[in-house]
């Protein structure tokens, strides 16, 4: 079991390893191989073969382009959680912290509300105790001492409370300028959030225009590497005919250093019934002659027709089919001539042209070495004498 286990992640890695690159390079090995097999055992050898793998290498490649397309949109899942992830810690981040502020001031208020509390007491224990101060020195002192000295105890208390105030003011102030600037430092972290999400995009935007061009590139050296594979087929035919040639050559030439010097000679057999016997000044009169009347012929006929009357019309007009009427039905989504050939078929009718091999298993052409002999057998055959 855990073999089997092994074995299918090593075959899933696998999957997401391959991509369009990697089948249109096993595509061009395989038509090496196909190319070896050809020169080595003919067309023949292939033809039945060659569809299956094409189909096969077809659906290599739609399932590299999809697993591209849902890598693509598995990365771009990634990521969106990833960010998410960050977002919704920097959130809890930001909370706990706005948690330990909030803590940390409300502690700040209760311990300056116990002071001030603390403080209201001592005052109080302190007016308490003046006021039976005041008390005691009015019954000691005279009454106009009595009405001086109680107004500036009072305007040390007010001054005394308006310091305080001040204080408190300030301290309020001073929080809310914390306030103010953790505000815009969150409003700067939200700005530099949606930025960094545009920059994503941006990103994703050129990484699928950037897929587009791969694509395209690969269509190019696809082209590249069929033209590249008929200009070498070319020169290896070019090779055969010159060593066809060369090998001809070599024969006629052995075969002219033979036969005697027999120029300007006729040489035949008096009792061959074929044997020529008219000049070439006789023939050409004769060719002459047949072709006048030839076209003393043609022109007769032409006149024949001209004076013989004109026939009725055959009844088979009434045998023709009649028009067709109404609508014609609908050509399915899904019909062969309206299927276009993939990259994959492309790439191979390019690197084996139907001149040379054919995927629907015609006759193959014949050989270079067959054209050249009924070539030359021609022409030693226009050269005979009439």
């Amino acid at each position: 079991m855990p073999f089997q286990l092994e074995i299918t992640r090593d075959m899933e890695e696998y999957e997401q390893e391959v991509s369009v690159v990697d089948v249109y390079d096993i595509a061009s090995e395989i038509g090496k191989e196909f190319e070896k097999i050809i020169d080595a055992h003919g067309t023949e050898a292939v033809t039945s073969l060659m569809p299956k793998v094409i189909n096969a290498l077809e659906h290599l490649e739609g399932l590299a382009t999809k697993n591209e397309r849902e890598n693509t949109t598995v990365q771009e899942l990634k990521s969106r959680i990833a960010q998410l992830e960050n977002d919704k810690v920097e959130k809890a981040e930001d909370r706990q912290r706005f948690e330990k502020e909030l803590e940390q001031i409300e502690e700040h208020w209760r311990q300056e509300s116990h002071d001030l509390v603390a403080m209201v007491t001592r005052l109080q224990e302190e007016n308490r105790k003046l006021s039976s101060s005041l008390a005691e020195r009015e019954d000691h002192l005279p009454d106009g001492a009595a009405e001086v000295t109680s107004p500036e105890v009072e305007v040390a208390v007010l001054q005394r409370l308006r310091n305080l105030i001040d204080q408190q003011r300030d301290q309020i102030r001073a929080r809310d300028r914390e306030l103010s600037a953790k505000s815009a430092e969150v409003d700067n972290l939200s700005a530099q959030v949606e930025r960094l999400t545009m920059i994503g995009k941006e990103l994703r935007r050129k990484h699928r225009g950037s897929q587009s061009q791969v694509r395209g590139l690969l269509d190019e050296r696809a082209d590249f590497l069929a033209q590249l594979q008929d200009q070498h087929r070319e020169l290896l035919g070019l090779k055969q005919r010159l060593g066809l040639a060369q090998k001809e050559n070599e024969d006629l030439a052995k075969s002219h250093s033979e036969v005697p010097d027999l120029t300007n000679k006729a040489v035949y057999d008096l009792e061959d019934p074929n044997r020529p016997r008219f000049t070439t000044a006789e023939l050409k009169e004769i060719l002459h002659e047949r072709n006048e009347l030839k076209a003393r012929v043609s022109d007769l006929e032409d006149e024949l027709e001209m004076y013989r009357p004109k026939s009725s019309e055959s009844p088979n007009s009434e045998e023709d089919d009649p028009p067709v009427q109404g609508p014609l039905p609908f050509e399915p989504d899904d019909a062969p001539w309206k299927k276009s050939e993939s990259g994959i078929r492309k790439f191979f009718r390019k690197l084996f042209s139907e001149s040379n091999v054919t995927f629907l298993g015609s006759s193959p052409k014949r050989s270079l070495s067959s054209l050249s002999k009924m070539a030359l057998s021609s022409s030693t055959n226009t050269d005979t004498p009439v």
